[in-house]
């Protein structure tokens, strides 16, 4: 600094001032939001003019959703729409994996006695249900599977105890017999 010439001085303090108004500069085209808006819209509509393919998929996709949100308001407004309660055997009951609902189990006048016999005939009606429903029943196959997986394990790593066990005492015999002959 001490040998600094004045000019180079006054070089290195306007290369400082322009930094510093370069830098002020991007801060205001950086805050500048609408206009960083208009460029990326701008972009944007360049970019789908050229190739509307996403577009397009996005505006068959919008209309797929308002059909089928109109076509499920639709259903829910009919009878086949509510499989709470269809009648005892349709077309469409027929079709069900697990059969129709409320068949042969306890009915709604059963299940809503107060007292033990309403609480019997409630859970009846829902392990009936339990039992037609074949996401439960594959749960329970794959509980069993694990269960008997897990017994074989078990087995196995007992079995491997009592041979490491077996393996160590025949060792011990085997060097106390050594070191009893030497």
């Amino acid at each position: 600094m001490p040998n600094d010439s004045l000019p180079e001085l006054e070089l290195a303090n306007t290369r400082a001032r322009e930094g510093i108004t370069d830098t002020v500069a991007e801060i205001r085209r950086r805050a500048d939001v609408p206009a960083r808006t208009r460029l990326a819209i701008a972009k944007t509509k360049q970019r789908w003019h050229r190739d509307p393919t996403p577009l397009v998929a996005m505006g068959i996709t919008a209309a797929a959703g308002i059909a089928a949100i109109i076509l499920g308001a639709r259903i829910g407004r009919t009878d086949a729409g509510h499989l709470a309660r269809p009648p005892a055997q349709t077309a469409f009951t027929a079709l069900l994996p697990f059969g129709a609902r409320g068949g042969d189990g306890p009915g709604a006048a059963e299940q809503s006695q107060p007292g033990r016999k309403g609480r019997k005939a409630r859970k009846k009606a829902a392990e009936e249900a339990l039992e037609r429903d074949p996401m439960h029943r594959n749960r329970v196959k794959q509980r069993a599977g694990i269960a008997a997986v897990q017994r074989r394990a078990t087995k196995n790593r007992k079995q491997a105890a009592a041979r490491a066990k077996a393996a160590s005492k025949a060792a011990s015999k085997a060097a106390a017999k050594a070191a009893g002959r030497g």
